[in-house]
């Protein structure tokens, strides 16, 4: 699979966003009940999908960290 050139500052946001999404769904009450009516082994995959998105924008930030692009400059 070819993957494009996306800055990581864009792979943090973009990963923020989706598990942000995701988090909002969960919190609607009738996604909620609906939730625990699923299997654990369904259960277990929407929260691996939390720690993988996690993972994601960790690296991400951590990239960021290295090459000093996420280094705040004072005036």
């Amino acid at each position: 699979m070819h993957k494009s050139a996306t800055s990581p500052l864009d792979v943090a946001t973009i990963g923020v966003e989706r598990l942000s999404a995701l988090a909002g769904l969960l919190a609607v009450e009738d996604v909620t009940f609906a939730f625990t009516n699923l299997s654990p082994l369904v259960q277990v995959a929407l929260f691996g999908t939390f720690e993988a998105g996690l993972l994601e924008v960790r690296a991400a930030l951590l990239q960021m960290a290295a090459t000093g692009h996420g280094a705040r400059h004072s005036a």
